[in-house]
């Protein structure tokens, strides 16, 4: 058995490019670090790891040298949902990837990994509880879309009723998986949503804790017992895992996910004075203090609750004329003219502060043309109003294009004979409404410009969410929240067209992932008509097309109370 065991172990540093990687007593490890996967067809228990012929042992330490040698285990942490099921759904979807993009200079591999496929077919046992045949049918149809098609009629059979009640749901994800199964960023998007989707399903039909949920799908699943959110190792960080601030590198955002950008020649950042004369400010100006008004929300009391929410203390000088505290020299000479005088002590002074700043980021798109931008408005410039009252600083910025549909990138792009892959295809405009160090008075014409919608074309939300946080990680508060406003996914037509649909997703997906990991900086975001909790673990949905109400005027609270 071990000398079996050492020929796998070869035969995987070999496949998968990694020459500290061991596989002992059916366990996984990278310099001496276990390595968690979940997918049932590479779970050997000690009985089956010695009744399995030779050739579907290769076949399952094959599927795992795969796996090491095209997923980058970082990417696929970014998206990993927190579910037990969707993780478990999420890892076996990242699997299949792998195995369909073996070249076929690897053919050998290839064949291994099918005959040990459909040797655990014939000795599963996942199909006796409802949940183990939804995780069985969703691995098939998606395997048979990529790998290999389905060729067994008793597999047909077995899967058919539950694959008609889940294509409805999954159908477009499946159709995405395909589409960019040579881009595990783009990939992981769709594979998220489609593990999300499955254990929803699964919430839904359950009635029972979630402790004892999670404790019968690992018996039902087979999941190893060390498959957990904190003891699942991927071997990336060498022999000692680094701490979050260290994982994050804010270069990383340009690149992150394999995103590139066709040219940046064309970009350009405006200030909200530069985009309309100042009557016209001066007129959106009338018109938003017209509806603050109407709001009849008091500001006075928004600002108390941020500065609890904010609340800090920053030394204000010495309080003289104590009976306590430190000894002030100054008055020493009270005690000789009366020496019952007691108060010659002085303390330290404080006053309360807010060190913290809070970037709003708002979509400029042409989709939040409708009457919300206005309510947006109103919401913005009253809690940035609230922050100057409270302490705190505020900065307002926007992010929009410059043209439609690509503008001059676009036009140098066909000039250049549209090379493939050229990643970003538009001019961006992000827009300063307000900086940090401009007092809410002083930038009041300035906000009201987000009134006027002429300026609201497509949005590539990535670049600026990225840009937004850069100019936080600039400032010298030690608290720094970045709130993004958003009605959707990014869209910009050009971009997609040339790249894909998931191209501008999956890296607004990477780079949200990635600040989220930076202990420096909170980031959640306001959603308006779609949900974004698939990009954003911090999220709530506000509905704009009516009268802003208190809750509303709390979404900081909401979101950034610890």
């Amino acid at each position: 058995m071990r000398a079996r065991e050492r020929q796998g172990a070869a035969a995987l540093r070999a496949v998968g490019a990694r020459p500290d990687a061991e596989y002992r007593a059916q366990q996984l490890t990278l310099a001496e670090r276990p390595v968690g996967m979940a997918s049932p067809w590479l779970l050997l228990d000690a009985e089956s790891a010695e009744t399995i012929d030779d050739r579907s042992y290769r076949g399952v330490v094959d599927a795992m040298a795969v796996r090491l040698r095209y997923s980058d285990p970082a990417i696929h942490r970014l998206h990993e949902p927190a579910d037990l099921v969707a993780r478990l759904v999420y890892d076996v979807v990242e699997q299949i990837r792998c195995e369909a993009v073996v070249p076929e200079a690897l053919d050998g591999v290839r064949r291994n990994i099918e005959w040990a496929f459909r040797d655990w077919n014939s000795r599963q046992g996942i199909t006796d509880t409802a949940l183990g045949m939804l995780v069985f049918t969703v691995l098939h149809v998606v395997r048979s879309r990529l790998v290999h098609p389905l060729q067994n009629e008793l597999i047909e059979d077995t899967i058919e009723s539950t694959r008609a009640n889940i294509s409805p749901i999954i159908g477009t994800d499946l159709a995405g998986l395909r589409k960019t199964v040579d881009d595990q960023a783009a990939y992981a998007v769709h594979a998220r949503r489609l593990a999300d989707a499955i254990a929803d399903m699964v919430e839904e039909s359950s009635t029972r804790t979630t402790s004892e949920a999670a404790s019968s799908i690992a018996a039902q699943l087979f999941i190893p017992p060390d498959w957990s959110e904190d003891t699942v190792d991927d071997g990336i960080d060498g022999p000692g895992r680094t701490s979050p601030i260290d994982r994050v590198d804010d270069r990383a955002l340009d690149v992150v996910g394999g995103y590139h950008v066709f040219t940046r020649e064309h970009d350009v950042e405006h200030t909200g004075a530069s985009l309309y004369p100042d009557a016209k400010r001066r007129e959106l100006r009338d018109r938003l203090d017209g509806e603050i008004g109407a709001q009849a929300v008091s500001v006075y009391m928004v600002a108390r609750r941020l500065q609890r929410l904010l609340l800090g203390a920053e030394r204000d000088g010495w309080s003289h004329g104590h009976d306590e505290g430190l000894l002030d020299a100054a008055r020493l000479g009270q005690i000789v003219a009366n020496p019952a005088q007691r108060e010659i002590f002085l303390r330290e002074r404080w006053r309360v502060t807010s060190p913290a700043c809070v970037s709003f980021l708002i979509d400029n798109s042409g989709s939040m043309k409708r009457q919300r931008h206005e309510t947006v408005t109103v919401l913005i410039d009253t809690l940035a109003r609230a922050l100057d009252l409270a302490g705190a600083t505020s900065e307002i910025l926007g992010f929009t294009t410059n043209a439609w549909n690509g503008g001059a990138a676009l036009k140098e792009w066909r000039r250049a004979m549209e090379p493939e892959d050229p990643g970003r295809l538009a001019e961006l405009s992000h827009i300063i409404y307000k900086d940090a160090d401009t007092p809410w008075k002083r930038s009041r014409l300035d906000v009201a410009s987000m009134m006027r919608t002429q300026h609201f074309r497509e949005g590539v939300d990535g670049e600026a969410i990225t840009w937004a946080y850069r100019r936080l990680l600039d400032r010298p508060e030690p608290r720094k929240i970045l709130l993004v406003v958003s009605d959707g996914a990014p869209m910009e037509a050009a971009t997609m067209n040339a790249n894909g649909e998931a191209f501008l997703e999956a890296h607004l997906a990477n780079v949200v992932a990635h600040i989220e990991r930076d202990p420096r900086v909170d980031i959640g975001a306001i959603a308006i008509d779609q949900p974004v909790d698939i990009f954003f673990a911090r999220s709530v949905d506000m509905d704009l097309n009516g009268t802003l109400t208190l809750a509303d005027y709390r979404v900081l609270e909401t979101l950034f109370t610890h």
